[in-house]
């Protein structure tokens, strides 16, 4: 700082903590200052450690820019910028900011790190302009901007601000300030639509941020001892009778001139005043200033050089002009006008002029630090020395010089002068958003700002698990139930959890561990607090609070307070749909108690639906379902016979308005065919299957299911040969899919081809070549006895040489057909028994036959209710369309879209449906090829757009995901408890909002676009990536 001082006292690597004045001593202002300095360090860097380099107050942020047409406004708060603090009192814009001059551009030009000056008489800017070369305001060129936040210290005194002279003491000043200065400022980043984001490596950025590494030495000038012993040496060290202070600084650093140029002062640049009447007025070379100085050494005086300069060039960190001396005479101060250094037009400094003295300048002439050579002398034995490197406009040194030593105080390395980097000006820097200028038009891309709540409020209640469940009560003997599972919850403060905290759980109905309806319970080391919640047995569905406490109450409004919910598993609780029963629809029963107590009322001597198969009403399920629709039946229930079942004919119908179907068998033992024959049911009120096989042989072409309002799919067996991009189940314009405990066996030709390889081989394994055969659906029949018998009979030679033959399979096998055959080998070298054996062997056929995808189950829109729960899908789920390619994740296109997710360029829309996955086992989840066409070109298209249909929510718990490289797009997603694949990439994850509880893996990730992974917990192994 510019101000009448002694010296710099403050050392950092001394660390002290506090100066200490002592009882009759003089009092220096070095001593003083060094504490100030001193608690400035300690509360900045406490502030880093604490917020960060940057990051403002939840409560009150500070410095949100919005755009606001042909400008930005600034909101006001508070903002941390490496320790310093800034803070914004009242809504401003760029150009209407308190420490930037009001006809001063807030755009940093190209290769610059100082804003330039405007030009003279320029009237305020109302919006952000850049200045042409004719001087005329014009909109900035298009383009992506940085808005950045600078702050910095400006030295300020009575000229800058009378308040600080205490008038009484008639006219002297005493202390000066340190001011903390914030301006709000626009850096170009790139062009419109580039791929930026507030994390963008930017080199002009970079530029502007690092510190200059130019250095400076300074020394008293050292003694020659005379070559003649009887001559005295000369004279050395620093001759001036004063102690002074010294100031080296840089004037231009090379960004204003062709030369960079450093000026130094004796008096460390205090020595300042006003000017009262410029240049020409009348005389071209004389003007008067305020004071020429308290004496004839702290005056100005002839031969020394004066700095003109205002305020618009201190806001702005611009030097100003050097003038030399001529004379003095009063306060009239004649210039030698040709030897100034730029303009001095009134018209450039009109805020408040001031002249600051300057002992001389010189041109920087940097010389290596190992060289002898280079020092230069200022005067009078004081020498500096410049190594190469960047310097800023600004950048200074401080040199006491002491008549007592005849000396300057300076560090010394290795006994020579040291190199030390400048003692100022602090300057600071963070980014605060990304912009859009188009025609001079601004609006907000990103906020870049880092926001921290307070720390006392950062912990806070969250949900583990134990919602939802539900007991089934005994009516014959009436108590409470236990649930199966605790209500558990945890405290965290930030990511360490809690241990002590009190959580309060209270029950609507039934009862907690110590018998009443609310207890109090302690976390545990882990921050999870239990509870054990028994159920009465009178009430359907009960709930459950809790809260975290504080100092034993209840802290309302602070913590998140958490719902539980269960209910009694009872028949009159589960709906029934009595469309397929015409008498129990006319009697109004709509609930399973009602319909077995109806059903228990009525005589047993007969059923309620048609029946299907040899013996049967009907021979065949196409000439039943002809017949009955042609005689106008809207409500059919049919029932398939035990046997196998085939078509006379394909089945390809298009129902009647409110037509309801219902097709149930007697699980396995009923079997329908299919021998290239169409299975295509369309526009049904309610579609339901229930309890039997379906096996698609030869060429299939897929059981299509289109516009049937409710479909429905229980304990059911599907299995077919399969080609990409026909999946064996279609289902398209539905309202509502239920598909629960069925098998879906989808295989693809290569999957017998790859299991005659491994006969092939192994050839010990070819008893097992008939059931590999999949023409006829034997992937549903059990391992013939006499394939059991002819393994179980091996000799120990026959083990021994199955055991070789497995070995040589090591690097030919995945991870799971290697399992699987490494237990069945394991079975087979024990003499496992047959009932063992045949679960080997089935694990080994499923494995060979469907580790190859087929193509499951296509989704095409995301417009049903859909739940999928207690099923083994072997194939590819599609959702959104058929997903033909095999393509991995692209790595690009989710950057991209990401990107895009997270600028607000694309958007997701939702459709009518949310999809459920409960405990199923899943191998591959994929997004339809037209649906991730679509993400393809929103991912790329400058204007982004809207991803269509999304799913509202998709919620999957309790599921085992086989592969690696899934898709999942919806609004809301969350994943609970799902066993995934042991390592790689899991799936990329769409959503507006996700959450992913107790999933469990090894080592796998899992990227997330369109959210952050801020609400997950829990997850073993597993790493979540933000695109």
């Amino acid at each position: 700082m510019k101000a009448d001082l002694t010296r710099s006292t403050d050392k950092q690597d001394q660390h002290y903590r506090a100066v200490r004045m002592q009882q009759g001593r003089v009092q220096l202002d070095a001593d003083w200052n060094e504490q100030q300095d001193i608690l400035n360090r300690r509360i900045e860097s406490e502030t880093v450690d604490t917020v960060g380099h940057s990051g403002g107050p939840l409560a009150n942020p500070g410095f949100l820019l919005t755009g606001n047409g042909k400008n930005i406004g600034i909101g006001v708060g508070r903002y941390y910028v490496e320790g310093l603090l800034c803070e914004n009192a009242n809504p401003v814009t760029a150009t209407s900011q308190p420490h930037l001059p009001g006809n001063a551009s807030p755009v940093l030009p190209a290769n610059a790190t100082l804003l330039p000056l405007p030009p003279a008489n320029a009237p305020p800017l109302g919006e952000i302009k850049v200045y042409d070369n004719n001087a005329t305001p014009i909109d900035p060129p298009d383009g992506l901007y940085l808005g950045y936040l600078e702050a910095w210290l400006r030295h300020v005194t009575a000229l800058e601000d009378p308040l600080i002279r205490e008038v009484a003491l008639g006219g002297p000043d005493s202390a000066t300030r340190d001011q903390l200065l914030w301006q709000v400022k626009l850096l170009r980043a790139g062009d419109i639509g580039a791929n930026l984001d507030c994390l963008s490596a930017l080199p002009a950025w970079t530029a502007l941020t690092t510190a200059t590494d130019g250095k400076l030495a300074a020394r008293a000038e050292p003694g020659t001892p005379p070559k003649d012993p009887c001559l005295l040496a000369p004279e050395a060290g620093y001759r001036r009778l004063e102690n002074q202070l010294y100031r080296v600084e840089i004037h231009d650093d090379g960004s204003l001139s062709a030369d960079r140029r450093y000026k130094w002062s004796r008096d460390n640049g205090s020595i300042v005043t006003r000017v009262t009447r410029w240049l020409g007025e009348p005389m071209a070379d004389e003007f008067e200033v305020a004071s020429i100085g308290r004496d004839a050494y702290l005056a100005i005086t002839v031969g020394c050089w004066l700095e003109f300069f205002d305020d618009t060039f201190e806001l702005l960190g611009r030097p100003g002009t050097l003038v030399q001396v001529l004379k003095t005479e009063g306060n009239l101060v004649t210039l030698d006008l040709a030897s100034a250094t730029g303009p001095l037009d009134k018209a450039l400094y009109l805020n408040n002029p001031r002249v600051r003295r300057w002992e001389g300048w010189a041109k920087l002439s940097p010389v290596a630090a190992n060289l002898n050579s280079g020092w230069v002398e200022l005067e009078d034995g004081v020498e500096i020395k410049f190594i190469p490197g960047t310097y800023r406009v600004g950048d200074f040194w401080t040199i006491p010089a002491r008549t007592a030593t005849a000396d300057i105080e300076w560090p010394m390395a290795a006994n020579k002068p040291a190199f030390q980097a400048p003692q100022g000006v602090l300057r600071a820097f963070t980014r605060l958003a990304l912009l859009n200028c188009q025609a001079g038009v601004w609006s907000t891309l990103s906020d870049c700002r880092q926001l921290f709540p307070a720390l006392t409020e950062l912990t806070n209640l969250y949900y583990v698990g134990g919602d939802g469940q539900e007991v089934m009560p005994n009516p014959l003997a009436l108590q409470n139930l236990p649930l199966p599972s605790p209500l558990e919850v945890a405290v965290f403060n930030g990511k360490f959890p809690v241990a002590g905290a009190e959580v309060s759980f209270s029950v609507s109905h039934g009862t907690l561990p110590n018998g009443t309806d609310t207890q109090i319970i302690a976390t545990g080391a882990d921050g999870i607090a239990g509870a054990t919640w028994s159920l009465a047995p009178g009430v359907l569905n009960q709930t459950c609070t809790a809260q975290l406490l504080e100092a034993g109450q209840a802290a309302t409004g602070k913590y998140n307070v958490l719902h539980f919910s269960a209910s009694l598993s009872v028949a009159a609780q589960v709906a029934y749909d009595p469309a397929k029963c015409a008498d129990m629809a006319a009697q109004g029963i709509h609930t399973v108690q009602d319909a077995l107590d109806a059903l228990c009322q009525k005589s047993h001597g007969g059923g309620c639906c048609s029946s299907v198969g040899i013996g049967g009403e009907f021979e065949t399920l196409d000439v039943a379902l002809k017949v009955l629709l042609e005689q106008g039946k809207r409500d059919i229930c049919l029932c398939l016979l035990t046997g196998e079942h085939r078509l006379a004919d394909s089945i390809d119908l298009v129902a009647p308005d409110g037509t309801h179907l219902f097709i149930h068998g007697s699980g396995p033992a009923s079997r329908l065919v299919l021998r290239n024959q169409e299975f295509n049911f369309f526009d049904f009120a309610s579609l339901t299957f229930v309890d039997f096989d379906i096996i698609a042989s030869g060429d299939n072409p897929g059981l299509r299911f289109q516009g049937c309002q409710q479909l429905s799919m229980q304990r059911m067996r599907l299995s077919g040969l399969t080609v990409p991009g026909i999946s064996l189940v279609q289902i398209a314009d539905a309202q509502r899919i239920d598909l629960s405990a069925c098998l879906i066996n989808a295989y693809s030709s290569s999957g017998p081809q790859h299991a005659r390889e491994l006969l092939d081989a192994i050839p010990l394994l070819v008893p097992l070549e008939n059931a590999l055969n999949t023409d006829e659906g034997e992937l549903f029949a059990a391992i013939p006895s006499k394939v059991l018998d002819v393994l179980a009979a091996y000799s120990a030679a026959q083990r021994k040489a199955f055991g070789q033959q497995v070995d040589r399979l090591q690097l030919v096998l995945n991870t799971h057909e290697l399992l699987a055959l490494s237990t069945l080998r394991g079975d087979i070298q024990t003499g496992a028994s047959q009932r063992r054996l045949a679960l080997s062997l089935d694990r080994l056929r499923t494995e060979l036959l469907l580790n190859r995808t087929g193509f499951a189950l296509a989704l095409a829109d995301a417009d049903a209710d859909t739940l999928l729960a207690d099923n083994q899908i072997n194939g590819r789920v599609s959702l959104y369309g058929e997903a033909k390619s095999d393509e991995a994740l692209d790595l690009d296109l989710l950057k991209n879209l990401g990107v895009a997710l997270r600028r607000g360029r694309v958007r997701l829309d939702p459709g009518n449906g949310d999809l459920r996955l409960r405990n199923n086992r899943l191998r591959e989840l994929r997004l339809g090829d037209e649906r991730l066409e679509r993400l393809r070109q929103l991912a790329g298209a400058p204007d982004g757009g809207v991803i269509e249909g999304c799913y509202r929510s998709l919620l999957a718990d309790a599921n085992t995901l086989v592969r690696t490289e899934n898709l999942l797009l919806a609004m809301n997603l969350a994943l609970s408890q799902n066993p995934l694949s042991d390592s790689g990439p899991i799936a990329a994850c769409i959503a507006s909002q996700g959450k992913y509880i107790g999933n469990f893996t090894r080592e796998s990730t899992l990227y997330l676009l369109g959210h952050d992974a801020g609400q997950q917990i829990a997850n073993a192994g597993l790493h979540f990536i933000e695109l």
